[in-house]
């Protein structure tokens, strides 16, 4: 066992002697240490603030995903093994110091290897659907076409980390060209809407409407064109269409039949019973006005009309309706009773009168959404429409370009902005204003830039698609979105259900069955999923020990779509070099405070 002078005095020698040992002592100096210590408790104050001033994007841009981190990293990694290698030769005082530091550098190469080969992403499945090999990560790119060559680049691009403006663009060479790419603009929510053109080549006509309803101070505008796009719903609740002419078509209504058993003294509960599930509205009345004078059947329609007749007139006899109703009192009791659960009558004074009354009819669905329907005018300019809303009458009418008119819907008005002989529709993508509350994708605005200094049309391209852009002599097709990692396998969601809680609408729990397969090994494995249990791919214990498997877990659900669900994908390779850097640095710790010999002294 060396003293501390003797240890000095080698430390001496080899600095003296060695230019290596010189730099180890250098690289493992506890100055260094703590230099790099009070650094990273920096870096980290700056991360956070970064975080939760901007978003986690920007941190991980600047801070954690940053090739100087890296470096620091490193170089961290260096300082504790040259802080190390000072000590050697090692002796059994140094076994904690030792072990902590070799914890903490199997510690930073797992981290560095999960951060270079692992990764995190979403999953999208639909039952029904093929297998799914790729996994969405948040790590947005722009994929570029070469003008020259056709060939497709891909490269890194975050709008959120350094948002484009039009003083501060972007400015991107594209390959095998001159001509550059220029991003000027970022939106983090965007939508796509539906805008008429016009084109002598379309030979559609197009219109466009403005419409204006209860829900929200913002008009919806509305492009038809009668080839192509001739029909649009706005929802579940109105449809517009654009057709050759108003011809109204044959009406489908749901058809009925119906019996009700009409009490006199409660008339206001019949009992009812109708095949479609839809009451006709129809109501019935039996009674006389004045005692021992001739009894009387009221029929009251839906929309509050109705006819008084004596009830010997039409007992029996089938009526038929305006409406195409047939309406027949099929039976009258004077005093109805119950025997062995049928009804009869006791005696012919009207003590307590009923009558089964039979029906046959349709009924309008009060389901069915409003309707619009346009079509060309006779006269150039001019457009018909008809407007229906329910069981209410339609409302007919000719508009020109800038009038206002009434589709027929309780609270809706409308306006004719656009009128094409000859359009098509083309979708736009445009940023949301601020006090739209749906959501949207984010969006870049780009356009080519010749090295004459002439650009050419900008767009917004929102992520996930891609739009072709021009400028002189040159056409590029540009690409925005996040990337995709492949799988080494495939995942099929078998089945998706969402169990609630007793009485309620909420869930309890998010049951998925899904299946794994390996094309290459013939491989299938079945595996289920639930909240806080994942599921992992490839089975067994020695891919989940080492970190080579893909654990799968609950994200997201789609309340309107059951058969669909959203699935985290997580994959650390670092994960066991973590975890062993871990207890490693336990270990240490407990041999320095607990298994050190209190006589000895640290050299």
């Amino acid at each position: 066992m060396l003293s501390k002078e003797a240890r000095k005095r080698l430390s001496e020698e080899r600095c003296a002697g060695s230019l290596l040992w010189r730099s180890i002592y250098a690289l493992g100096s506890l100055d260094l240490a703590i230099l790099l210590l009070l650094s990273l408790a920096g870096v980290c104050a700056i991360a956070t603030f970064l975080e939760s001033g901007f978003s986690a994007r920007v941190a991980r841009a600047y801070v954690y995903h940053a090739p100087w981190f890296n470096v620091w990293l490193l170089l961290l990694g260096l300082n504790l093994t040259c802080s190390a290698a000072t000590r050697w030769p090692w002796e059994k005082k140094h076994a904690g110091f030792v072990i902590t530091h070799a914890g903490i550098i199997v510690l930073l190469a797992g981290a560095l290897l999960g951060r270079a080969r692992g990764f995190e992403g979403s999953v999208d499945l639909l039952k029904g659907a093929p297998p799914s090999g790729e996994v969405l990560l948040d790590r947005p790119r722009l994929t570029v076409e070469s003008p020259a060559t056709g060939q497709l680049f891909s490269t890194p691009f975050d709008p959120e980390v350094r948002p484009p403006r039009p003083d501060r663009p972007r400015l991107l060479p594209l390959p095998g060209s001159d001509v550059r790419l220029l991003i000027d603009g970022f939106t983090r929510r965007s939508h796509e809407k539906a805008v008429l053109t016009a084109d002598p080549s379309a030979g559609q006509p197009g219109l466009t409407l403005e419409l204006t309803g209860p829900f929200g101070p913002e008009p919806i505008l509305a492009s038809l064109t009668l080839g192509s796009f001739p029909r649009l719903d706005l929802g579940p609740m109105a449809v517009l269409e654009f057709r050759d002419s108003l011809t109204k078509e044959p009406e489908t209504r749901p058809t009925f039949r119906e019996t009700q058993m009409v009490l006199a003294q409660d008339p206001s509960h019949p009992i009812l019973h109708n095949t479609a599930g839809l009451s006709s509205g129809y109501r019935f009345f039996v009674g006389s006005r004045e005692d021992r004078a001739p009894m009387e059947f009221e029929i009251l329609r839906p929309d509050g009309s109705g006819e008084v007749y004596r009830l010997k007139e039409v007992l029996g006899k089938t009526l038929v309706d305006p409406d195409g109703t047939k309406i027949l009192a099929a039976r009258y009791w004077a005093n109805l009773v119950l025997r062995d659960g049928q009804p009869a009558s006791e005696g012919d004074h009207p003590e307590n009168p009923a009558v089964l009354v039979m029906l046959e009819g349709s009924v309008a669905d009060p389901a069915a959404p409003a309707r619009l329907v346009l079509a060309q005018g006779v006269t150039p300019g001019t457009v018909l429409y008809r407007g229906e809303s329910g069981g209410e009458n339609p409302v007919t009418g000719e508009i020109r370009v800038g009038e206002k008119f009434s589709p027929g819907w309780r609270g809706w008005s409308a306006r004719l902005l656009a009128w094409e002989p000859s359009a098509r529709i083309e979708m736009v993508t445009e940023p949301l204003p601020v006090s739209d509350p749906r959501p949207g994708r984010p969006a870049i605005h780009a356009r080519l830039r010749h090295p004459s200094g002439q650009e050419g049309g900008a767009r917004w391209i929102a992520s996930g698609t891609s739009s072709i852009l021009q400028t002189e002599g040159a056409a590029s097709r540009i690409g925005f979105g996040l990337e995709l990692q492949p799988l080494p396998f495939t995942v099929r969601l078998d089945s998706f259900e969402v169990p609630r809680d007793p009485g309620t609408e909420e869930p309890s729990n998010f049951l998925a069955s899904v299946t794994f397969a390996e094309e290459k090994k013939n491989l299938e494995v079945p595996a289920k999923l639930q909240m806080n249990q994942p599921a992992t791919f490839p089975p067994g214990l020695w891919p989940q020990i080492t970190g080579l498997s893909y654990k799968f877990s609950q994200a997201g659900w789609d309340p309107q779509n059951l058969n669909r669900t959203t699935l985290q994908v997580l994959h650390d390779p670092g994960w066991m070099l973590k975890w062993a850097g871990s207890l490693l640095v336990v270990a240490g710790i407990f041999s320095m405070f607990y298994l050190r010999d209190p006589k000895s002294a640290d050299a």
